[in-house]
């Protein structure tokens, strides 16, 4: 069997199993193990998470050439953020439950355990050094604006540099301008076999787990509606929305592929871990991923591996 497939089965397990077993724990042990679930998301984001960041963007080949790709990810984000908002409106939910919709519709799994692989099994090894350039934007983008939008309706921090930009939270963000400064002074990573795939693992598996905590069956059928909206955004409007932007310009048949692949794809598992770092509907979020994922898993993937 391919190798870049055994990894795609690897993480999706090292995702599905702490989910089911971070929710069941949580409901047939005596020990609240919810107090665990902020401490062990920032403990991943400021060591593992950072170094993974680290490490494999100092040993990337940045390009100008792409620059369209990462910035076609922020429209998409742009987009889910302003229909979420949209949608958490008409829904009449609360305060915090907003901002939580709102976040959720906005992330999406562009990242390697979804729309990484898309690319990869319809695109080839091509297509996913594509996706990997198209997810630069990613980190920047979760940092300075879901976790400080999120810092702020969470917590009511006021704004200051050590509230929002000089906290742990931020360590991948610092790695991205550490990795930045030394390609810029072309200094070169070292040559040194480091098992990401592995701390990758064990990063994933300490974010689900925290996720599965919260996660209920009963929260499906309390959000039905929200689930069928956030379906629409994530699933209709949004590659429709990427299709006729992209009918507008003229760019090379891969970086079209790429784009329109990863416009369809599911919420993302930082839209839980936002919640769970700043107090938002954790149970909302984690419901919203896992209900998006599946029906994109179930209905979406089979369609679009036809269609391409």
């Amino acid at each position: 069997m391919d190798t870049t497939i055994v990894k795609f089965i690897i993480f999706q397990l090292c995702i599905w199993i702490p989910i089911v077993a971070g929710s069941y724990l949580a409901q047939h042990t005596a020990y609240n193990i919810q107090q665990l679930s902020s401490r062990l998301v920032t403990i991943n984001l400021v060591s593992l998470e950072a170094f993974i960041v680290l490490w494999t963007t100092w040993g990337a080949e940045l390009s100008v050439h792409y620059i369209i790709l990462p910035f076609a990810g922020i429209v998409m984000v742009i987009m889910g953020f302003a229909a979420g908002a949209a949608v958490s409106f008409l829904l009449g939910f609360n305060a915090i439950q907003k901002h939580t919709v709102i976040i959720s519709s906005s992330l999406a799994n562009h990242g390697f355990t979804m729309g990484g692989f898309l690319c990869y099994l319809i695109l080839g090894e091509h297509g996913l050094a594509l996706s990997f350039i198209f997810i630069t934007y990613f980190m920047p983008y979760v940092i300075l604006v879901i976790f400080s939008y999120a810092r702020y309706v969470g917590t009511k921090q006021p704004f200051s540099l050590r509230n929002y930009i000089i906290t742990p939270q931020n360590m991948p963000l610092l790695a991205i301008v550490v990795a930045i400064i030394l390609h810029a002074l072309n200094i070169k990573r070292p040559a040194i076999n480091i098992p990401i795939d592995i701390l990758l693992c064990i990063s994933i598996i300490i974010y689900y787990f925290s996720m599965g905590i919260y996660f209920k069956f009963t929260h499906i059928k309390n959000y039905c509606l929200l689930h069928l909206l956030i379906a629409i955004i994530k699933f209709c409007i949004i590659p429709l929305c990427m299709y006729i932007v992209l009918c507008q310009f003229s760019l090379p048949e891969d970086i079209q592929s790429v784009i329109r692949l990863q416009s369809y794809m599911p919420a993302a598992v930082y839209s839980v871990i936002t919640s769970i770092l700043f107090h938002l509907d954790k149970e909302m979020a984690t419901s919203i991923f896992i209900v998006n994922t599946v029906a994109f898993s179930i209905i979406v993937l089979p369609a679009l591996i036809i269609i391409f």
